[in-house]
């Protein structure tokens, strides 16, 4: 019997440095003339033992080798990882931790013992389990922790139930909230030891390997949606003429995604190979649209009559745009004379609204109208938004918003819009501050602030109306600063501006710049924003210089 080892010279020459390390041997019997090749790694020599150079040669080379990188480090204890990262587990991993002490490994070892022969497990079983569970184990001190948490053991690479039950009756587990399931299948009848095991975590949600089809969690119909798994058992396999993907089922040279659309590149062939995005469904008729027919390019001509889809009650939307309510209303002017068909609940609803507007005319019906339109298009299942109302009202004359508005929001179903209730004061400001270059408008915003106490200090906040009655004053003088004077910042400003700026003015026009403007600069001086105040000495009234002389008394 010849036994070979491979590549570990100091395991096959028994050195007693040599540390235990797993080593894969090769056993070879007596096949015919192969037996005599064999020869023992020590041979007898007159001087003793001697040992083949190749093996010493390997030793030397192996004792050279650099070491590898760290695996499974253990860490200080106690410590908040800042984050965690799934490991690559495998069986190079449990080879590099062989031999290695690890904590509570003694303990782990009597209940797999005990295991094993409570339910008449084999050998090989305990082997493979021991493994995993010294793995777990090592995990568990490479994250510095005093139990391994149970999501843990989905790094394992097999056995993670059986290893949790054994870390469970160690104590070394630390527990979710529900019970975890770590095989990919059912649980086979020889399985003994789980006795009612977790029900398999519902599929995150993915694409379909095929026609790129939506599948919603919790379905586990694989990465291949219905449609398309129906779609292979009928076709063959190929490479598709309009979207080039190969290996796919086609019919006709296409695939199923490309296949509704071949009526349209038959009369205008398209440029774009894109497909419509599909969410398979667990419910209603899979798959993409069937192919419509094309004709001289105009759209196709859909049953106008047909009522709007309503949302559901609970439906979350994908994306939300701003709706185009034209469209809608060309529409319903198309449709017969007469109202658009309601359901039961929005004619209670529009019903209700009729009977607490009694006085409105019959003849001029702007609000029962515009509440028709909005029910109709979009149900009663779900909370109307306001900036569609208002929308809406703002395309036509004969619609209102303000009154359907009120009447939605007393009875909870109106998602009011923040921007529609801003004071229209700030919306005059802001739009003052636009105009303005910078940095004088974020110098000008910088006093905005302050005069609603938002600055450095407290004090009793300014009313919007009032700011507003302040920038109307100084958005002439500070127009002129930046386009006449070439002035970039008002740190540039200095007392000669300020007089220059009211120099010519008299009464009630002179007074309220002159106010306005030691109001600017003393807030900006507060704030530190500029390094003097140029209309501290600024005079409301005229003085008497400038008056010219007096005349002579008689």
């Amino acid at each position: 019997m010849a036994i070979r080892v491979e590549e570990d010279a100091e395991w096959a020459l028994g050195l007693e440095e040599a540390r235990p390390r797993p080593v894969q041997l090769t056993v070879g019997g007596m096949y015919g003339d192969r037996s005599a090749s064999a020869r023992p790694l020590r041979r007898p020599t007159k001087n003793g033992l001697s040992i083949g150079v190749e093996w010493w040669t390997k030793l030397r080379r192996q004792r050279a080798a650099p070491a590898g990188p760290p695996v499974l480090e253990p860490q200080v204890r106690g410590q908040v990882p800042l984050f965690t990262v799934p490991r690559a587990l495998s069986d190079a991993t449990v080879s590099a931790i062989v031999g290695r002490p690890v904590a509570g490994w003694e303990e782990a070892r009597q209940v797999i013992e005990a295991m094993a022969a409570e339910h008449g497990l084999t050998a090989g079983w305990r082997s493979k389990v021991a493994e995993m569970v010294r793995l777990a184990l090592a995990v568990r001190e490479a994250e510095g922790a005093e139990r391994l948490p149970e999501a843990m053991l989905r790094d394992l690479p097999t056995n993670g139930d059986a290893v949790r039950l054994i870390l469970l009756r160690v104590g070394l587990l630390d527990e979710a909230p529900e019970p975890m399931r770590f095989s990919i299948s059912d649980q086979p009848a020889r399985t003994p030891y789980i006795t009612a095991p977790a029900p398999l975590p519902p599929r995150a949600p993915r694409q379909c390997a095929d026609c790129y089809a939506w599948i919603p969690a919790g379905r586990r119909a694989g990465f291949v949606c219905d449609p398309c798994r129906h779609w292979r058992e009928r076709t063959g396999r190929g490479r598709c003429c309009r979207c080039g993907r190969d290996g796919l089922a086609l019919r006709n040279d296409r695939c199923r995604s490309c296949h509704p659309y071949r009526l349209i590149d038959q009369a205008r062939p398209a440029s774009r190979r894109f497909t419509q995005l599909v969410i398979s469904l667990p419910t209603g008729k899979g798959g993409p649209f069937e192919a419509f027919p094309v004709g001289d390019g105009q759209a196709p001509d859909y049953d106008e009559r047909r009522p709007a889809l309503h949302t559901s009650r609970g439906q979350e939307a994908l994306f939300t745009s701003r709706r185009d309510w034209a469209p809608v209303l060309a529409r319903l002017r198309s449709m017969p004379s007469g109202d658009p068909p309601l359901t039961e609940t929005a004619q209670c609803l529009l019903e209700e609204f009729t009977r607490h507007r009694p006085g409105q005319r019959t003849d001029y019906r702007k609000n029962t109208r515009t509440l028709t339109i909005l029910l109709y298009w979009l149900g009663t299942e779900t909370a109307v938004f306001e900036r569609d109302v208002h929308d809406l009202a703002r395309i036509d004359v004969n619609l209102a918003a303000k009154p359907v508005c009120q009447f939605l929001r007393t009875r909870g179903l109106l998602v009011e819009d923040p921007n529609l209730h801003r004071d229209a004061y700030l919306a005059w400001i802001e739009l003052t501050l636009t105009a303005l270059p910078e940095p004088v408008a974020s110098e000008v915003g910088t006093w905005v602030k302050v005069m609603r106490e938002q600055g450095r200090h407290e004090g009793e906040p300014r009313g919007y109306d009032g700011i507003r009655r302040y920038l109307t004053t100084l958005q002439p003088t500070l127009t002129a600063w930046t386009t006449t004077a070439g002035v970039n910042s008002l740190r540039e400003i200095t007392k000669d501006h300020v007089e220059n700026a009211v120099d010519g003015l008299s009464g009630y026009a002179r007074r309220g710049l002159a106010t306005a403007l030691r109001s600017l600069f003393r807030a900006l001086k507060r704030e530190r924003v500029v390094f003097r105040n140029p209309a501290r000495t600024c005079r409301s009234a005229t003085s008497t210089a400038s008056r010219g002389p007096s005349l002579p008394t008689s």
